[in-house]
């Protein structure tokens, strides 16, 4: 099967539908919460952690099954994700050192972790828990973006970036909980940083491709 954009889909849709959803999970804890439906302690236990588990269980079964493609896509959006991650925090570090950000360019961190835990914010407990739930989003964007684009060209990982930024400037200065404290600042940080993110993981997906070379995107 001829390695296209839409090619995972072509292979098993149903297993391509489960992986999606699966990876979904992730960012679903925190919208319920926001949206006061379930309380993220509960999301992550009922939803996210089995979320994640269903993911790993897809892509051993998609190993066995011989859908090379679906494994393949899952294991560059794990990759996409990581090196995605670390030039999202690198650009939010240095932007916020930069700017001089008074809370900090990773305040949301400590929100998520205090969410989760229960804990105040700032503690040592609740920001392992924060950072931890903030990996889980980052790889699994980078899975979806993956599963769906594979070899497309760089910019559609730009233009996931974006309309990750859009969901946040619809969220952050709505929420009561995750208001920014100056939203002039939060803009340029998170919208350089979801930038950089979509970038790398668009390349990332993109030279990990088997047949990246001549495929129209």
């Amino acid at each position: 099967m001829k390695e296209t954009p839409f090619a995972a889909y072509r292979e098993d849709p149903r297993l391509f539908v489960l992986a999606f959803a699966a990876a979904a999970t992730s960012i679903a804890a925190l919208l319920l919460h926001l949206l006061g439906l379930i309380r993220m302690p509960y999301t992550l236990s009922f939803v996210t952690l089995p979320g994640m588990t269903f993911l790993v269980c897809l892509l051993v079964l998609a190993g066995k099954a011989d859908r090379p493609i679906i494994t393949g896509r899952l294991r560059s959006g794990l990759a996409a994700g990581l090196l995605g991650l670390l030039a999202y925090n690198g650009t939010r570090w240095v932007l916020g050192a930069v700017l001089g950000l008074g809370t900090g360019p990773f305040y949301s961190i400590s929100i998520f972790g205090s969410l989760i835990t229960g804990k105040p914010l700032g503690s040592p407990v609740g920001d392992i828990a924060g950072w931890a739930y903030h990996l889980s989003n980052g790889v699994t964007f980078a899975m979806m973006y993956t599963l769906v684009a594979g070899p497309a060209r760089w910019w559609f990982g730009l233009l996931w970036g974006a309309a990750l930024e859009v969901a946040m400037l619809l969220i952050y200065p709505s929420s009561s909980i995750l208001r920014p404290p100056a939203l002039a600042p939060f803009v340029v940080v998170s919208l350089t940083s979801h930038a950089v993110f979509g970038t790398v993981i668009g390349l990332v997906s993109r030279l990990r491709s088997p047949t990246r070379i001549g495929v129209r995107s």
